[in-house]
């Protein structure tokens, strides 16, 4: 059975912790240092391609030997959740345009890791959720201009070049870049080092870089007041709101397409978890000056796990009386 590492507990801490520092660095500095943003750009981009590296983009059919579930998961992460995080957004954040367009970034991209553990921990069917993540990664990539354009640039306008550099550098890049060298470092060294010893450091790389680029993301920008931080209630409100209705949803699904339980676990966290790192580099490059939308991302998986962890126990909960166990 799968287990959160103690860096995957820390993480919510840490990235709090790195959002701190770079506040207080900024208001220690007291002004702005906008150069930094090419720096924070550069570590953005090793951190996608770090998030890129593991995912394997072969055997995409294999999600189609469960043709049912597979077209609902992806109806729900690439229909449903844009339409309904819009929505939503403006119903809790339209008076905070920085927070709204965070916080449908952050909902945007179906999550391409760590949701696999807790599919694993709620007993989930785990070989179609690795099977999902092709699906899940190509799609996001795809996709991410349109979103951009029909959803976000409805609340502030963005430049349609800024939008194709942005995610041009951010996705589609790293994307392909990660596909080579997992290629050439499979055939050099084996599958089992680079899926093994090179996976994990490339975890714990990952995770610092991420450290330092949300410091320097905060230190470039204006500092952030009292006001901005008071609003972070709402933001916390949506994603929590979030959180729960796809997991009802993903239940009331289950239920009414008659899947197993297995399945309806499987769906449930790979519509709920996200993919917060591959849309800060997105953020970045469309919106400089714009500290809040990328505190709106950050704080996303601040509240992700432990509410992921919840839904992990209660769907074990739920497992005897829903479903019948063969």
């Amino acid at each position: 059975m799968a287990i959160l590492s103690t860096k995957d507990k820390e993480k919510p801490f840490i990235l709090i912790g790195a959002v701190t520092a770079g506040i207080i660095l900024q208001r220690f500095i007291g002004k702005e240092m906008p150069w930094l943003i090419h720096l924070t750009e550069i570590g953005v981009f090793f951190v996608i391609l770090a998030v890129m590296l593991p995912v394997e983009i072969k055997d995409v059919g294999r999600a189609f030997k469960k043709v049912k579930p597979t077209v609902i998961v992806m109806f729900v992460n690439f229909l449903f959740i844009p339409a309904f995080s819009w929505t939503m957004g403006w119903l809790l954040l339209r008076s905070y345009p920085d927070f709204w367009i965070g916080a449908i970034l952050y909902t945007l991209t179906p999550c391409i890791g760590w949701y696999l553990i807790f599919t694993d921990i709620a007993k989930g069917d785990v070989p179609w959720g690795i099977a999902l993540l092709p699906w899940n990664i190509t799609l996001q990539v795809v996709l991410m201009p349109f979103y951009l354009y029909i959803l976000v640039g409805r609340i502030i306008p963005v430049d349609i070049l800024t939008l194709a550099r942005s995610v041009g550098l951010f996705l589609v890049a790293p994307f392909i870049l990660g596909y080579i060298i997992q290629k050439a470092m499979i055939k050099a060294k084996g599958r089992d080092y680079f899926f093994g010893p090179f996976k994990g450091i490339l975890g714990e790389v990952k995770l610092w870089a991420l450290v330092v680029v949300i410091i320097s993301m905060f230190v470039s920008q204006r500092s952030l007041d009292i006001s901005d931080i008071k609003k972070v209630g709402l933001l916390i409100a949506f994603l929590i709101a979030f959180f729960l209705v796809l997991f009802l949803l993903a239940i009331i699904i289950g239920k009414s397409f008659k899947l197993g339980y297995e399945d309806t676990v499987t769906m449930a966290f790979t519509t709920t978890a996200r993919n917060s790192e591959a849309v800060i580099g997105v953020a970045v490059a469309a919106f400089p000056g714009h500290p809040l939308v990328y505190l709106a991302i950050i704080l996303g998986p601040v509240v992700e796990l432990p509410m992921l962890l919840v839904l992990s126990r209660l769907l074990l909960g739920l497992k005897e009386m829903l479903w019948t166990i063969k």
